[in-house]
């Protein structure tokens, strides 16, 4: 049965990578790069599949074996 901290931890896990994603697009933002590309959400796609996959592996690695 998944326990409720790592499932928190996972989600956390995610949405710092998400937060750091969205804070170096902002740049990008007022620097008046074009988002509406599909070069664009394809790269957007990408880093949030990256955001997924920090999540995981920090779930997995924070997970505890029970004991026997």
């Amino acid at each position: 049965m998944i326990k409720i901290e790592w499932l928190r931890r996972a989600v956390r896990t995610f949405l710092q990578a998400v937060a750091g994603f969205i804070s170096v697009n902002l740049v990008g933002f007022f620097a008046g790069v074009d988002y509406t590309s599909r070069d664009a959400l394809k790269a957007a796609g990408i880093s949030i599949a990256g955001s997924a996959l920090a999540a995981g592996i920090a779930a997995i690695m924070n997970l505890k074996k029970e004991d026997n």
